[in-house]
This record gives structure tokens, sequence and C-alpha cells, in this order.
């Protein structure tokens, strides 16, 4: 079976602080992150699109924007409420699964790139 896969590229600036990082919450520093979200479908429409870019982006932009500029262990529910050590893996989830509950029904999540730094990722797919 064939998919089309789209994909957006966006970032975030933001502060963390890794819980229990080798026994310790380690200290507080921030990133430039780098996200990647990848949605999937079985086919296009008339005009040849999977979704449309500019309906795809607003999406991922209110959800990347609510990580934007803060510190991640205290402004994100995610992370503050049940104690999730905001990682560059659990950030991918807590995005994917976020985004996945905000797309059309005829696309599904494929997954969601987080760097940290270049050259350093984590993504996060279900399969």
């Amino acid at each position: 079976m064939a998919f089309f896969d789209v994909s957006i590229e966006t970032h975030f600036c933001a502060a963390h602080a890794l819980r229990h990082y080798k026994g310790r919450t380690e200290p507080t520093h921030g990133h430039n992150f780098k996200v990647i979200v990848t949605v999937t479908g079985k086919k296009v429409d008339r005009a040849g699109m999977t979704i449309d870019f500019l309906d795809l982006k607003p999406v991922i932009d209110a959800e990347v924007g609510r990580l934007n500029y803060g510190f991640l262990n205290d402004d994100v529910p995610e992370f503050s409420a049940k104690g999730l050590s905001p990682s560059a893996e659990n950030i991918a989830v807590v995005l994917y699964k976020r985004i996945g509950k905000r797309l059309p029904k005829s696309v599904r999540m494929a997954s969601v790139q987080v760097f940290e730094s270049p050259g350093c990722s984590a993504t996060y797919r279900e399969r």
C-alpha cells in the first residue's frame, strides 16, 4: 500500500532540566529546538495534495507555540503536573499526541522528530 508523507519543520526555544538524570535533576539550561512533524495519508485530492500545508501549519504552530520561550518543567502541564522528564523523546511524544488529536480524518500522525542541537534528535512514531 502506498502512502504520502507531508512534513513541516519548525523551531522553538525553551529551557528544561531533565529529571532523574544520573540520579538527580540536571541544571536548568536551554536549547533552540528544531521539530519536524510528519503526517501521512493514502491519497491526494483533486489539487494533488494529501493535506494543504496552510491547514497543517497552524495546528503545528499552536502546539509547538505552547513550548516556546518557556521552562518546560513548570510551564507545560504534561511535564509539570505529571512529573514527566522533558527529554527530546518525551517532547516528541507530547507533540505527537496533541497534534494527532487535531488532524482531519484524511491524515494521521506519522512521526515527530525533535532536535535538541544540530545532529542530535529523537523521533517518536507509532506503528
